[in-house]
């Protein structure tokens, strides 16, 4: 019984500070500098991502890695991880040599955090190859975290996988 009356007094006393904690925080963000505008973040996001499919199109693996921030990471499945510019290039240059490649991406969901500095893109995959000349197409999901570095849109961590099943 004791214990259950301290518990509660505890609880008590830690109440109105986690309150004024919320008061305050929520007084800052209302207090902030000018409103973001996620909506335009959105548009430079997917002004991003239809460069990257241009790029893909084009075989460019140089200038897909320029699309990532500079400690960037791809995270590709079956695969290591390629942190860096340099990484993410060879492992973008690799995917891209395997004959009869064709990919495609399509982000269903883009959301701008409210400090318009980080965002999140969701989306799904199509992706063609034939190696041996055996064409076999694959449909999957990925996630790309965005980092507003300066004015631009950088893509600072990117991970996709396979909707088949393992070894399919």
């Amino acid at each position: 019984m004791t214990r259950s009356l301290l518990l509660l007094s505890a609880a008590a006393l830690l109440l109105p500070a986690c309150q004024a904690a919320e008061k305050s925080a929520n007084t800052v963000e209302g207090n902030g500098t000018a409103a973001v505008d996620t909506r335009q973040d959105e548009q430079a996001i997917r002004g991003q991502v239809d460069r990257w499919l241009q790029l893909v199109k084009a075989k460019d693996a140089a200038a897909i890695a320029e699309l990532y921030a500079e400690d960037g990471a791809v995270m590709p499945p079956n695969g290591p991880i390629g942190k860096g510019r340099a990484a993410i290039q060879k492992t973008w240059a690799s995917m891209m040599q395997t004959p009869g490649f064709d990919l495609t991406f399509v982000p269903e969901q883009i959301i701008v955090s409210s400090s318009g500095d980080m965002a999140l893109d969701r989306g799904t995959y199509r992706l063609a190859v034939a190696p041996g000349g055996k064409p076999q197409t694959d449909t999957g999901k990925y996630v790309v975290v965005w980092r507003k570095i300066g004015s631009d849109w950088k893509a600072a961590a990117d991970i996709f996988n396979s909707d088949l099943p393992a070894g399919g």
